[in-house]
């Protein structure tokens, strides 16, 4: 006599993947990832991922295949390179794809492991400025002449460099042979001189060649190296 079952199969049940991360790491150490499924499936599961990048940590991105054991869980470790160039904190991440065998998790289907590079910046280069000698001839452009100091920098700066300076009597006087002061000469960024100008007055008097002085008292996003110049005026009196 034949006996026939009437109980329903088991229902299949589906494996639900899920990716967590592990703890931060600094740039040459691995990303550690946990892929898991639930439940634990019966055989051996081939889950797709997907591995991503922010930054730029030589790690191998795109997808690849994680296999998970009957345990319920897998690791996965992200490789990172390090290198010797200052770059921006970043993350490497994984993502479950869609496959075979298995549900993707609504709630946990990403996972991110920050990374952090071991680089220092670039020390910051601060130019050095210095000003040259000048001279001009009483006279040569009528009534007054500008008697120019260039002012350069060792190399050219990403910002403005702000140089003050003042500007002392010597054998010429302020307010007779010439009109000077105090004051300032700015640099623009990517520039690599400047000009401190003064006029100079022509008179009818013989007193020979005189000299005054240019100090660079201060610079803002440089350093001074020769501070000082001297000015000659040229007398043009017989």
């Amino acid at each position: 006599m034949n006996v026939a079952d009437d109980d329903d199969p088991p229902p299949i049940v589906v494996p639900e993947v899920t990716v967590t991360a592990g703890g931060a790491v600094t740039e040459g150490a691995g990303a550690v990832f946990t892929v898991a499924a639930e439940p634990a499936p019966d055989a051996p599961l081939s889950v797709n991922v997907t591995v991503g990048q922010d930054g730029d940590f030589g790690a191998s991105t795109g997808s690849r295949t994680v296999t998970v054991g009957t345990g319920g869980t897998a690791t996965l470790t992200v490789a990172t390179v390090d290198d010797d160039a200052d770059e921006r904190d970043g993350s490497l991440s994984v993502t479950v794809d869609s496959g075979d065998g298995y549900t993707v998790s609504s709630g946990h289907a990403s996972a991110t492991v920050n990374v952090a590079d071991d680089d220092d910046p670039p020390p910051i280069v601060v130019p050095e400025v210095s000003v040259a000698d000048a001279s001009i001839v009483e006279g040569e452009m009528g009534a007054l002449s500008p008697l120019e100091f260039r002012v350069a920098l060792s190399e050219a700066s990403e910002q403005d460099v702000t140089v003050r300076y003042v500007i002392r009597s010597g054998t010429a006087t302020d307010g007779l042979d010439y009109w000077g002061g105090t004051g300032q000469v700015t640099i623009g960024a990517g520039r690599t001189s400047g000009l401190i100008g003064m006029n100079v007055k022509d008179d009818i008097l013989w007193e020979g060649d005189e000299t005054l002085t240019v100090e660079l008292t201060d610079a803002d996003g440089a350093v001074i190296a020769d501070g000082r110049a001297t000015g000659t005026i040229i007398d043009d009196d017989d």
